[in-house]
C-alpha cells in the first residue's frame, strides 16, 4: 500500500506542488432546533499557471445546501441551481473561454460528501468560496440536542473494482496532516434556559449573552480538520411541543413542528430476536473503536431479556457468526458469547457490510419474535445506497438500530440504515461515555415501536407535509415534522385559529400556532429543510443501481441512474423549486473575464488533499481533569468537555467534566461512572447478582451489614436487592446506562414467592445505602 504523501509547508512532497486551499472558517447560528452554517474556504494560486482546484469535504446528510457565493477581485458572484449535467456543461464551457467558473456537486456515492471545483484561478489570485447550508439538531435526550459539523473524511472501503468508478466522486488524496486549519464562530438561541454547552471533540470558549443565548468559538485560534466538530446544548427543560412558522414567499408559509412523544410505554416488552453486527475491519483499529465495540457487546449481553434469542456477527472483507442460527439466551450461550466478544479484533480487512446483512435477511425472523438488528460500525464504505436499499426492502420484518463509532463515521450510512430500518442512530465519539448511547438504543429496541402517529395541520390549505408519513417514534426522542401550506382565499394570518393535531394511538393533542403577519428580516430556510426531508424519503424509495458487469475499462461505464426516472424527476423538481442541492442538481457560478490577457490556455489540476480523521492517543491524565472558573467565558484544554452553567444572564459556575471514566483506578468513588460499570459487569446472565465481597465493596457496605439488616433471603436474592438499590439510589440520573439491565433484575425479584420479604429487604438496604 502506498503511504499518503507527507507535507512540508504548503507542498505535497511526492509531487512538489502547492496546495491552493489556505484556510477554512465555520460560522454557525442555532435557533431552536435548527442551525444555519456557512463554510468559508480561501484559495490562493501561488503558481505560474491557471489552476483548477478540486476539493472533497463532508456535510451532514441531514443538511440542505442552500447557497454558494464567491468573492474575487472585490466582486461577489452568486451561484444558481441547475440540473447536474447542465451545470457541468456551463462550468466546462466557461473554462474553455478562459473565464472563471465554480461548481458544487453532491458525490454520487454518498449524500454526506460534496465536491467543490474552483476553475481557472489565475496566478497570484485569491478567492473566498462560501457554502451555506441548514440542518436540524439531533435529539440526544429529552433536554439535550447535538449539532454535528463534519470536517474530515477517512478513506472509505470500496467493494467494487476501482476501474468502475464514474460520475461525481470526491478526490481520494488523503494526508495525515495538511497546512490549512479551521476557525469557528457561532451563536446559539435556545427555546429555554441553557443548562450547559459541551463538546466531546474540541476545546471551546463560550460566552453568555443571556439565559437562552451564548456565543461560541474555538478555545485557541485554529483547529485541525481531523475530526468532526460536535457541540451539545442541554436545556433546563425542553418544551413538549414547539412550533415555528415563517413566510417562505408571498402567501406561502412553512411550519416546523417539534414534539417529544409522551406516552406510557408497554412495560410487557416484546419477544425479541436480537442480532448484533460488529465491524471488525482494519479501520476499526483506530481511536480504540474495536475496544468500544467489545464493551458494547458485553453491555448488550447483560441486557438481553430471558426468553430472547440472539446471535453475534462480525465482518470485514468476510463475515462469520457466533451461531449458525440465533440461539436461546441461557447461561451456556451467554458464556460462549462473552468469550466470543472478548476475542474480536480489527483484523478482518475491508468493510463489506452488505454481505452479513444479506445473510441475516435470507432467514425469516423466528415465529412470534420481533427481530432487532444492531449495527456497530465506523461506516467507512462507498456502497452506501446499496446497503440502505437492502435494509429498506426488509423493514417489514426487522428493525435496525445503528451506531457510528469514531471521529468521522459515514453519517450517510449510519443515519440511512436506521431510517430505512425504522430504528434510530447514535454516534459515539472517542472518549464519550459509550454506555449512555447503548442504553438508549436498548430501551428503544426492547419496546414495541409506536407507528400509529399522525400529524394534521388545521386552518390552512394545500398542505405539503414532510415527512409525509411520520416514522416510528420512541418515548423521549424529539421528532420534527414540516408543513408547507397556504391560506384559503380571502383569509389572512388572523382570520381563524390555527392548530396542529397530534395523534399517537388513541391519544390526541392540540397545539395552537400563529402565522406571522409580516416577513422576518432573516432569510427564511424552513422550506429548504422541509424540501430536504421530502427528498430524503424519495431517495429511500429508490433502489440502488446494479454493480457494473462486463468490461473493466476505466470510464467506459456511464454514471448509473436509478430505474425509477419518475423519482429522479421529483427530486430534481424539489431541488430546483426550493433551492437545495441534491444528487441531480448542482450549484454553478461563472466569472466573466472579458478583456483578460490570458498568457496561455494551459491550466493545471490540483486535487486538494483531505485531512484524514485523527487517530487519538490515549490521554489518561486529561480524562479526569476538572476545573472551576468564574467570569463570562472560559476555555479548557484538549479532550475536556466544557460544561457552562447558565443562571440569569451570566455564568455561576464553570466546570470541565471528564469525557470518560479514569482508567487504572484502584479506588472508585461510590457514585463514579467506573463504579457503576463494575457493578453492572458483576450481573449474571439471568439478571441476578451474588452477594460477595466485591459487590459489597463497590456498594460501600460490608457483607456483614447486609446480613444483619436483612434475614430470611438467600445470597442471590440479597445480592440482587443490594445491586438494584445501589444503582437506583446513587445513579438515578443515568437511567440510559442501566435501565435494561435493572429491568432484568426486577423481573427476577418479582418472581420471588415472598414479596413481603422482598419489600422489607429493599427498605432496609435503602436505609444502609443512604447512611453510607
Amino acid at each position: 500500500m502506498v503511504e499518503p504523501a507527507s507535507l512540508f509547508g504548503l507542498f505535497v512532497s511526492l509531487s512538489n506542488v502547492s496546495i491552493p486551499l489556505t484556510g477554512v472558517n465555520y460560522d454557525f447560528s442555532i435557533k431552536s432546533f435548527a442551525g444555519h452554517i456557512t463554510i468559508d474556504q480561501t484559495y490562493k494560486n501561488t503558481e505560474a499557471t491557471d489552476l483548477e482546484c478540486v476539493y472533497g469535504f463532508p456535510i451532514s446528510d441531514q443538511a440542505s445546501i442552500v447557497g454558494l457565493t464567491i468573492e474575487i477581485d472585490n466582486r461577489t458572484l452568486t451561484s444558481v441551481f441547475k440540473k447536474k449535467d447542465e451545470a457541468f456543461k456551463e462550468y466546462t464551457e466557461a473554462l474553455k473561454r478562459n473565464d472563471g467558473a465554480y461548481l458544487l456537486d453532491q458525490s454520487e456515492r454518498s449524500d454526506d460528501t460534496f465536491v467543490l471545483s474552483v476553475g481557472r484561478l489565475p496566478p497570484g489570485k485569491e478567492c473566498k468560496v462560501s457554502i451555506s447550508y441548514v440542518t436540524t439538531l439531533e435529539s440526544v435526550t429529552e433536554t439535550k440536542s447535538r449539532l454535528t459539523i463534519p470536517t474530515s473524511l477517512y478513506p472509505r472501503y470500496d467493494p467494487t473494482p476501482k476501474l468502475q468508478k464514474t460520475g461525481v466522486v470526491a478526490p481520494e488524496t488523503f494526508q495525515s496532516t495538511v497546512p490549512y486549519k479551521a476557525t469557528l464562530s457561532g451563536h446559539i438561541q435556545a427555546v429555554d434556559t441553557i443548562e450547559n454547552i459541551t463538546s466531546p471533540t474540541h476545546p471551546l470558549s463560550v460566552t453568555t449573552v443571556g439565559p437562552k443565548e451564548a456565543s461560541v468559538t474555538f478555545n485557541g485560534t485554529q483547529q485541525a480538520l481531523d475530526k468532526d466538530l460536535v457541540i451539545e446544548v442541554e436545556l433546563k427543560k425542553n418544551p413538549q411541543s414547539y412550533v415555528e412558522v415563517e413566510e417562505t414567499s408571498p402567501g406561502v408559509y412553512t411550519a416546523m413542528y417539534a414534539f417529544v412523544p409522551s406516552f406510557k410505554p408497554d412495560n410487557s416488552g416484546i419477544n425479541s430476536e436480537l442480532i448484533f453486527v460488529v465491524d471488525c475491519s482494519g479501520s476499526m483499529s483506530g481511536e480504540n473503536k474495536i475496544g468500544d465495540a467489545k464493551r458494547a457487546m458485553q453491555i448488550f449481553l447483560r441486557s438481553i431479556p430471558e426468553g430472547a434469542y440472539f446471535n453475534f456477527y462480525k465482518f470485514g472483507s468476510r463475515f462469520e457468526s457466533l451461531f449458525p442460527q440465533s440461539q436461546l439466551y441461557s447461561a451456556d450461550t451467554f458464556a460462549q458469547a462473552k468469550a466470543y466478544a472478548d476475542a474480536i479484533n480489527a483484523n478482518m480487512g475491508g468493510t463489506e457490510i452488505l454481505e452479513p446483512l444479506q445473510k441475516i435477511y435470507t432467514s425469516a425472523p423466528r415465529s412470534g419474535f420481533s427481530r432487532q438488528i444492531f449495527v456497530l460500525t465506523d461506516g467507512e464504505v462507498t456502497n452506501t445506497q446499496e446497503v440502505i436499499s437492502l435494509v429498506r426492502q426488509n423493514a417489514d420484518n426487522s428493525r435496525v438500530f445503528a451506531f457510528g463509532l469514531g471521529q468521522s463515521p459515514s453519517r450517510s450510512l449510519v443515519n440511512g440504515i436506521a431510517l430505512a430500518g425504522n430504528g434510530k442512530a447514535e454516534f459515539i465519539k472517542h472518549g464519550e461515555v459509550l454506555e449512555n448511547s447503548i442504553g438508549r438504543q436498548l430501551a428503544r429496541a426492547l419496546q414495541p415501536s409506536v407507528t400509529d402517529v399522525r400529524v394534521v395541520f388545521h386552518g390552512v390549505t394545500q398542505v405539503q407535509q414532510a415527512p409525509t408519513v411520520v416514522p416510528p417514534v420512541f418515548k423521549g426522542d424529539r421528532q420534527i415534522v414540516y408543513a408547507i401550506f397556504g391560506l384559503d382565499k380571502g383569509d389572512d394570518a388572523t382570520a381563524r385559529p390555527f392548530y396542529i393535531e397530534l395523534n399517537i394511538g388513541q391519544s390526541k393533542t392540540k397545539v395552537p400556532f400563529t402565522i406571522p403577519t409580516k416577513r422576518s428580516s432573516e432569510k427564511p430556510f424552513l422550506a429548504q429543510l422541509a424540501a430536504r426531508e421530502l427528498i430524503r424519503h424519495l431517495e429511500l424509495e429508490q433502489k440502488a443501481p446494479p454493480r457494473p458487469t462486463g468490461s473493466l475499462q476505466f470510464g467506459r461505464h456511464p454514471s448509473p441512474l436509478p430505474s425509477d426516472n419518475q423519482t429522479q424527476e421529483s427530486i430534481t423538481a424539489l431541488s430546483l423549486k426550493f433551492g437545495v442541492l441534491s444528487k441531480y442538481v448542482s450549484l454553478v457560478a461563472v466569472e466573466s473575464r472579458t478583456g483578460r490577457n490570458a498568457t496561455s490556455d494551459k491550466m493545471e489540476l490540483r486535487e486538494i488533499p483531505i485531512q484524514k480523521s485523527m487517530i487519538p492517543q490515549d490521554e489518561d491524565e486529561d480524562e479526569g481533569m476538572g476545573v472551576a472558573f468564574n467570569g463570562n467565558s472560559v476555555g479548557v484544554g484538549h479532550n475536556a468537555v466544557l460544561a457552562n452553567n447558565f443562571a440569569g444572564s451570566s455564568f455561576n459556575r464553570f466546570s470541565a467534566s471528564p469525557a470518560a471514566p479514569l482508567r487504572g483506578m484502584t479506588t472508585e468513588k461510590p457514585n463514579s461512572a467506573a463504579t457503576l460499570n463494575k457493578l453492572l459487569n458483576l450481573q449474571q446472565w439471568n439478571g441476578t447478582w451474588n452477594l460477595n465481597e466485591e459487590l459489597a465493596r463497590l456498594s460501600n457496605v460490608t457483607v456483614t451489614e447486609v446480613h444483619s439488616a436483612v434475614s430470611g433471603l438467600d445470597d442471590t436474592v440479597l445480592g440482587t436487592l443490594l445491586a438494584v438499590t445501589v444503582v437506583k439510589e446513587r445513579f438515578a440520573q443515568q437511567t440510559d446506562v442501566w435501565q435494561a439491565i435493572i429491568n432484568k433484575a426486577t423481573a427476577f425479584l418479582d418472581k420471588q414467592p415472598d414479596q413481603a420479604a422482598i419489600q422489607s429487604g429493599l427498605s432496609a438496604l435503602r436505609l444502609i445505602i443512604k447512611r453510607n
